[in-house]
């Protein structure tokens, strides 16, 4: 009986850590994106919508 209450809990906690890994990983990767999306925000117009002044 112990074995099998032993066993389901360490079956609960690979499934939280894979959770806990994959959401750690999906924010990495969004902060990695967000980055350049912004740099890329003031340089290219298309990108903010503005208009260019006339020179």
């Amino acid at each position: 009986m112990l074995a099998r209450i032993w066993e389901a809990i360490k079956a609960t906690l690979a499934v939280a850590l894979l959770i806990a890994a994959a959401l750690i990983s999906a924010d990495k990767l969004d902060r990695e994106k967000a980055a350049p999306t912004r740099g890329a925000a003031l340089v290219e117009p298309l990108v903010t919508g503005t208009i260019p002044s006339p020179r």
